[in-house]
């Protein structure tokens, strides 16, 4: 504001009086020169004042100008800071806005008052705490709870394992060994099969009884023993024949009828038979199946390496980036023939050999 009230305005008159004075030398030096005897004289004065009017004028020109460039500049400033609240204009609205908004949502709100509730006090005199003791796990408070499977103690005791009378009067043998016992043993009936599956156990016997009704007169029936021998050892309840096992449930095994062990082996002398011959099926007249054919070699492809790691098909289609990776569509085959650490592998297919990323195909079986 300075420039544009003093100088300037000062810088203005001094030319102006400048311009005045101007005149007024040449005036002077135009009678000065028709009036001198000596021109030269006259014309060296006169070119004198010329070059001071000349440099004076300049000084307040150069002046002048300068001030204008400033505030030329001063105004290119504030120009800027114009420019820069105008843009900041729309900031402000947005927040104005905002803030309205705010206000407007906080008169449609009500206020929540609290009720004064009772100060905590901290209590005069505390309560002894409880020693902590340890109170036992009881597992078997939840065995009654859902439909699961009751656990019964009694049965573990009861199967696969021998009575305690059985263990007490074993106690007291050498180990290692199994002593006679004084009882007479009785011979058991085997074990009656149900009706509702007579058919697989006529199934078993009618097998069983192959053999001997091809050898019936030169071979005796080796499950009747010799009346004059002792009778053989009491199979348990448990031990039926794999077919059986299949469709019967284990019978129910008791403490009493726990039978004492039988003599061992060592000192049982059995008579011992001959072994039936074996059955050829060849004599049965049955015609033996034809041969089938050998299953075609798999075909090998032109275009496929004679040594490859594996083949794997594509699962996603593959655009080529490099020069050496091939390009494919789903459902490619391609014959791999080197693997690298990096996920990439080297293969062969119908169209190209190159590179192709592994994760993008699935081994095909």
């Amino acid at each position: 504001m300075q420039l544009m009230q003093d100088s300037i305005p000062s810088a203005r008159d001094v030319l102006q009086e400048n311009y005045s004075n101007l005149l007024k030398v040449a005036d002077y030096c135009d009678s000065n020169y028709e009036q001198a005897q000596d021109k030269r004289k006259a014309l060296e004065e006169t070119m004198a004042f010329t070059v001071q009017s000349l440099a004076s004028v300049t000084y307040q020109i150069n002046n002048l100008a300068r001030n204008i460039l400033k505030i030329f500049d001063l105004q290119t400033t504030h120009l800027q800071q114009v420019e820069a609240n105008v843009c900041s204009i729309e900031q402000v609205i947005e927040m104005h806005k905002e803030k309205v908004s705010r206000r407007e949502i906080g008169m449609l709100t009500v206020c929540k008052t609290f009720p004064p509730y009772q100060k905590i006090m901290y209590p005069k005199k505390l309560e002894p705490l409880q020693p902590y003791y340890r109170k036992p796990v009881d597992f078997s408070t939840l065995d009654d709870i859902g439909h699961g499977i009751k656990d019964q103690s009694t049965q573990l005791a009861k199967t696969g394992t021998l009575s305690r009378r059985s263990i007490k009067s074993t106690a007291g043998l050498s180990p290692g060994t199994l002593g006679r016992s004084q009882k007479v043993l009785e011979a058991i009936p085997p074990p009656l099969i149900p009706e509702g599956q007579v058919s697989s156990a006529s199934s078993l016997s009618s097998i069983s009884n192959l053999p001997e009704a091809l050898n019936s007169t030169s071979m005796k029936d080796p499950s009747e023993p010799d009346p004059s021998l002792p009778p053989p050892p009491p199979e348990a309840d448990d031990c039926l024949l794999p077919s059986q096992t299949d469709f019967l449930p284990p019978p129910p095994f008791q403490a009493e009828d726990v039978l004492p062990l039988p003599y061992p082996e060592s000192e049982l002398d059995f008579p011992t038979f001959p072994l039936p011959p074996s059955l050829d099926i060849s004599n049965c007249g049955l015609p033996k199946p034809p041969l089938l054919p050998p299953p075609p070699p798999p075909e090998k492809l032109l275009w496929a390496p004679d040594t490859y790691l594996e083949k794997v098909v594509t699962l996603y289609p593959y655009v080529q980036k490099k020069d050496d990776e091939l390009s494919f569509t789903e459902g490619v085959i391609i014959y791999v023939t080197r693997k690298y650490s990096n996920g990439w592998c080297e293969g062969v297919t119908s169209d190209a050999e190159g590179l192709f990323p592994g994760n993008y195909t699935e081994p095909l079986h």
